[in-house]
């Protein structure tokens, strides 16, 4: 497979379980364990494969400057994991609502993640607002195996028709994820189609 293609061993699930999840380019999917010839293998559905980028028409290596999925999907950058629940427009103010939940082996503080403003929508003309607001309580710090939901939000905007929801952690926060040593993927932004639905 081609070298931007990121198989994470983050098997989730209790053993004997039918299916199990995959992280693939930074994308959670399920498979399903094989027994062949006494190895283990994962089946996973060519069209989950494709969607993430694992599969590409003529074998031509995609440039990835995120890691994407649908509404719905569970993204990884190699520390934490972020859920696009849902997003919705109210009135002016366009909002969604994040899962995010630590994957590492420490503690991560609230300036390891990212900023509401780091959070932003994208239009199909590709007009960018940033999320500089949130509904609710914000990062304080996350444990090892817990998560926060998080609901940022934009101010009053005539922009409409988003498409789009980038997560572009600023250079602050990457830098205390390497500090602390923590196995931060070389592709860390997110960045979630909100035209499709995990099915």
């Amino acid at each position: 497979m081609n070298k931007f293609l990121l198989l994470t061993a983050l098997l989730t699930g209790t053993v004997g379980a039918q299916t199990r999840t995959v992280f693939i380019n930074g994308v959670a999917l399920p498979a399903t364990p094989v027994q062949k010839n006494g190895e283990t293998y994962y089946q996973l559905r060519a069209s989950d494969l494709k969607r993430v980028g694992a599969i590409t028409a003529g074998g031509v290596t995609p440039n990835i400057e995120a890691v994407k999925g649908c509404v719905g999907d569970t993204l990884f950058n190699g520390v934490y994991t972020v859920q696009l629940l849902s997003v919705a427009q109210n009135g002016e103010r366009f909002g969604a609502v994040l899962k995010v939940s630590n994957a590492s082996k420490k503690e991560l503080q609230n300036f390891m993640l990212f900023y509401p403003a780091d959070v932003k929508a994208v239009n199909r003309a590709g007009n960018a607002v940033e999320t500089n607001n949130y509904d609710g309580p914000w990062f304080d710090r996350l444990l090892p195996g817990t998560h926060v939901t998080v609901r940022p939000s934009t101010g009053n905007t005539n922009i409409r028709d988003f498409t789009r929801l980038l997560i572009r952690p600023g250079a602050s926060f990457i830098k205390e994820l390497r500090d602390a040593q923590l196995p931060l993927a070389k592709v860390y932004n997110m960045e979630s189609d909100l035209t499709c639905k995990k099915k």
